[in-house]
């Protein structure tokens, strides 16, 4: 595995969106049309991106300044790590058709008080309660155990992006956090797959150091 420090070359190729820079950072790893992705990324600002990736990426436009390095974390049960992520958190419920359907946690919890014409709390205050929520119900499945005192959302912000003719809507969650490795291989596995869905679009990869 590599994780690599991509930062373009010229402010003027900073994406307008969020599929934007998924299209681009899929060209640094599309090295064939029936390649599956193999890799997170995660926009830390307009034109700085971190990736986690099986292959190293490969700059074939010349538009970035990329640092590339191996990416071999060892973990072992009990080590104190200090752990950030950018999560699509969602749950699933059955739409009108039948078929499962994705809410984001925040809008989804912001409904019953409209539903009743009172004023919902403030989206910073259902993020923090319902993200938290999720991603505890979650710590088991990735090999960690989260202080849960400690574990904040540091900022809620809603993606809106168009495919054709649909326009479509993703919900992100950044937390922020200590834990402890409750499953090394766990959460080893976590850190290579990412966390969550909307991998493709800037969410689930999981940063963790040594507290």
């Amino acid at each position: 595995m590599f994780l690599s420090k991509l930062q373009l070359r010229s402010t003027e190729a900073i994406f307008k969106d969020i599929y934007d820079a998924h299209q681009a950072l899929w060209d640094l790893f599309g090295d064939r049309s029936d390649r599956e992705r193999d890799f997170l990324f995660r926009e830390i600002d307009s034109v700085t991106y971190l990736t986690v990736s099986a292959r190293e990426p490969v700059d074939r436009q010349g538009v970035w300044r990329m640092a590339i390095k191996p990416y071999a974390p060892k973990l072992a049960a009990g080590d104190r790590l200090y752990v950030s992520l950018r999560a699509n958190a969602v749950i699933k419920r059955k739409g009108p058709n039948g078929r499962q359907v994705r809410f984001d946690v925040v809008q989804d919890a912001r409904k019953p008080y409209q539903d009743r014409g009172e004023n919902p709390p403030s989206r910073a205050a259902l993020a923090q309660r319902e993200g938290a929520k999720w991603l505890l119900a979650r710590q088991e499945a990735m090999g960690l155990c989260f202080e849960d005192q400690s574990l904040v959302v540091e900022r809620y912000v809603v993606y809106n992006y168009w495919r054709g003719r649909r326009k479509v809507t993703l919900g992100a969650l950044d937390f922020a956090g200590f834990a402890e490795v409750s499953d090394p291989n766990k959460a080893r596995d976590k850190l290579f797959a990412g966390v969550g869905p909307a991998k493709g679009f800037g969410c689930g990869l999981l940063l963790a150091r040594r507290a």
